[in-house]
């Protein structure tokens, strides 16, 4: 496999986030002044001696990260209803094809999106770098490609 496909392919994926991360940034932003004008409105107020200021400081978190694996998702439903594949990918001239005999469909495409950044979420991204590395050096598939049945090739 080719070195210059192997960068393609990880770049695709860094591109994705970089585009999400711009859409997420926005709702994230709706979403904390939300939580603020309700907690003024409410006159609730949180200080670091308070025993709920941990899990709420949680719950936010929580919410956030919830709130990017949803518009990353999303992006990809979007994507794929219009151009059949990610944006970066389609530019990249690479794609999403089915490892097995069965077609690629639009669940199972979303379904191992949404793997990969459900992982990449859960390991503080040490996904992303540990599968980038494995794929680069030894060429091994990464693990929502192997769990969906799925290959990434050149369109």
């Amino acid at each position: 496999m080719l070195l210059g496909f192997k960068y393609r392919r990880i770049g695709s994926f860094l591109i994705d986030l970089a585009i999400v991360r711009m859409f997420a940034q926005l709702g994230i932003q709706v979403y904390f002044g939300i939580v603020t004008y309700l907690g003024k409105g409410a006159g609730v107020s949180l200080s670091l001696s308070d025993n709920i200021t941990l899990p709420v400081l949680l719950l936010l978190s929580v919410m956030v990260l919830l709130l990017f694996i949803g518009v990353y998702v999303g992006y990809h439903w979007l994507c794929y209803r219009l151009l059949g594949n990610s944006l970066s990918r389609y530019f990249l001239h690479i794609k999403v094809v089915s490892g097995n005999d069965k077609p690629l469909t639009q669940s199972r495409y979303l379904k191992r999106e949404f793997e990969k950044v459900l992982l990449c979420v859960a390991t503080v991204g040490m996904y992303m770098f540990y599968s980038g590395a494995q794929f680069v050096a030894f060429g091994y598939q990464p693990y929502h490609d192997k769990r969906n049945h799925t290959k990434v090739v050149d369109a």
